[in-house]
Parts: structure tokens; C-alpha cells; sequence
């Protein structure tokens, strides 16, 4: 036996009457005869005549939302009014709806008046939804291909009467204007679950899913806390034949890097002159072979500069004109030829006797 709580498939509202001076919906469908769109359960002439039998014993009447009973709380708010005078009409039960004066001035805007036009202009899309308290009356008979048939639902306790869409429609009931954006997620949502709860087997797939997940992710946690644990001490006492072929291979690497860093930096320094001792201690500094050219460069620049000073004193006016320097000849050369400074230094360097 089950308690559980049950949202009835749509229901479309049918042959209805409006009474605009008193707020009222008279005649609406509420559940009819048959098995559910799920298959959970069946209603039969008993369950009709419970849900009869609890919407009339409440005095005030059962409660009517606007929206979903899953929806977040801001759609619960959506009190629409209260449902009473619950009837027998053949397969079907029908009922009343009081619009309460509160569903005319709302967050949302007047979702009495527009459930008023909606019922009068286009009854079709004037679904409600029952949500109730059900126990599942096993059933010994079989179909024709001999498996079980659906449980009849008998009807424990009735909850509301709420006024709902078909998730089924493209443009239904709650794509109206009324659900602002912070509603819509949960609207759209719920018409998410209505379908995939359509499949009596979805439960089951997204438990096993999740079982699956949360057991992958506990694997995942686990493997990365034991490389956080392992450190260099603890890999060389308790795994030394590793240690030492990581340590040879992390040795061989870095020697074979620490000689082609230092080669490609002696190369660069043999195109300038005099660079020795600078090219030493850009090495021993540990600085990469582009920024020891840059250095040289640099340092190349300033011998020229200091080399190409003008000489001052009393007799500068009769000191005759030196000839052109070579950062002067380099920079000629390299403003009609194009190219970097180190090119230009190349091509007007004088060539040794």
C-alpha cells in the first residue's frame, strides 16, 4: 500500500459556464474514468466517487493555484481561488471554481481576469490537474498478453484543484505573459519532469545514474587524494627502483636542456666581439639564449655610443671632423637596407687585416 503524492494527468475543462458579476467557473473537469497517461493507476466509478466525496467535505473548499504544485514558491503563490459543489457527470467529475478577489491583483499581474478570458474564449486550453493522497489497489485479473494491469487508485485525501498546462503543448497555458523570468525555469522545468516521469521506467534509469556518477566521482576523489599523498621522501622509502629511474631520467633531461641552453648561448656571443665575460655571467645566471642576445645587443650598443662621443675642450672648433662611426654607419644601413641593428652592425663591421 502507498501514501504518496499523485498530480493527476490534465484534464481539459469541457462544457463550462462563466459568471463574469461573480467570479465563477462553473462545470469544469476535474478526473475522468480511465488509466492514467503513465499507466500508475486507473480511476474507477469508486475513485470518482471518493474524489466527489472529499471535495465536498471540505466547508471552505478545496484550494486552486495557477501553476504546478512543484513549481518554486513564487508559482505556488499564485492563488487562483477555491473549488467546491464536486459532482458526477457520467465518466467524469466536475466542479466549480470561486475566483478569489486576491487572483486580480498579483505579482504577475491579473491572472483572475485572464483565466476568466481563457476559460470563456478558448476552453480547450482550460486544463486543471487534481494533486491527492493514493493508495495502489493491486489487481489479480491480466491484460490479453497476459501481464499485469495498471492498480486501481484509491483516493486518500484531496489536496487541490489546481488550474495546470498540458506539457505536451507547444503554447499552452503557462507560456503566457504571466510567469516572469524567475518563474519560467521552474515552469519549464516541471513540464520537464512531466514527460520524463511519463516513463515508468525513468525512475529506476536515474537512480542507476546516479549510483553510477556518485560512484565514479568517489573513485576520481580517491585517486587524486593519493597523489597528493605521495611525496619525494615517501617515493624514495617505499618505491625506490621508481625513485631512481624518475630521478636518472629527470637527471639526463636536464643536463641534455642545461648543455643546449649553454651552446646556443656561446654561439650567439661569437657574433659580437669581446662578449666573454658578459656571455659568463648570463650563463651562470641561468638567463635563456633570446635574452642573453638581447644582453649582447644591449652591450653592443653601448660601446658603440661611448666609442662615438665627440671630444670637448678650447680647441673643438679646430679639432678637424672625425670620420662616420660604426653605430652611425650601422644606423645609415639600416635605414636604406632595412633589417635589425645586429645586421647592419654585421654588414659595417671593418674587416680585421
Amino acid at each position: 500500500m502507498r501514501n504518496n503524492l499523485f498530480r493527476t494527468d490534465v484534464v481539459r475543462a469541457g462544457d463550462i459556464k462563466i459568471d463574469r458579476d461573480k467570479n465563477i467557473i462553473y462545470g469544469f473537469a476535474v478526473v475522468s474514468k480511465g488509466v492514467t497517461k503513465d499507466d500508475r493507476g486507473e480511476f474507477d466509478d469508486k475513485a470518482l466517487d471518493d474524489v466527489v466525496s472529499f471535495g465536498n467535505k471540505a466547508k471552505t473548499g478545496i484550494k486552486s493555484r495557477f501553476g504546478h504544485p512543484n513549481m518554486s514558491s513564487t508559482a505556488l503563490g499564485t492563488f487562483l481561488g477555491r473549488v467546491n459543489k464536486f459532482r458526477r457527470d457520467g465518466d467524469i467529475v466536475r466542479a466549480d471554481l470561486h475566483i478569489d478577489k486576491t487572483a486580480f491583483e498579483t505579482p504577475d499581474g491579473d491572472l483572475g481576469g485572464y483565466i476568466l478570458n481563457l476559460a470563456e474564449s478558448d476552453p480547450a486550453m482550460f486544463g486543471t490537474s487534481m494533486v491527492i493522497h493514493w493508495d495502489a489497489e493491486k489487481r489479480e485479473e491480466l491484460d490479453e498478453n497476459g501481464n499485469e494491469l495498471p492498480p486501481i487508485i484509491r483516493v486518500t485525501k484531496l489536496l487541490s484543484v489546481d488550474v495546470v498546462d498540458d506539457p505536451a503543448a507547444n503554447n499552452g497555458l503557462f507560456g503566457s505573459e504571466f510567469f516572469s523570468d524567475s518563474v519560467k525555469p521552474s515552469a519549464e522545468m516541471s513540464g520537464f519532469l512531466d514527460k520524463f516521469l511519463a516513463d515508468t521506467s525513468a525512475v529506476d534509469k536515474a537512480i542507476a545514474f546516479l549510483d553510477r556518477y556518485t560512484t565514479n566521482n568517489k573513485l576520481l576523489n580517491k585517486e587524486e587524494k593519493v597523489m597528493e599523498s605521495i611525496t619525494i621522501e615517501k617515493l624514495e622509502n617505499e618505491h625506490k627502483e621508481l625513485f631512481d629511474t624518475v630521478f636518472q631520467q629527470g637527471v639526463e633531461h636536464g643536463v641534455k636542456q642545461e648543455r643546449e641552453r649553454v651552446v646556443s648561448i656561446v654561439k650567439s656571443a661569437e657574433e659580437f666581439d669581446g662578449m666573454d665575460q658578459l656571455s659568463l655571467s648570463v650563463i651562470e645566471e641561468g638567463l635563456s639564449e633570446d635574452k642573453a642576445r638581447i644582453n649582447f645587443q644591449q652591450q653592443r650598443l653601448n660601446d658603440l655610443e661611448q666609442s662615438s662621443a665627440p671630444q670637448v675642450g678650447p680647441d673643438e672648433e679646430n679639432v678637424p671632423k672625425e670620420k662616420m662611426s660604426h653605430l652611425e654607419k650601422a644606423k645609415q644601413f639600416q635605414q636604406e637596407h632595412g633589417g635589425t641593428m645586429t645586421d647592419a652592425l654585421k654588414a659595417t663591421a671593418e674587416k680585421r687585416t
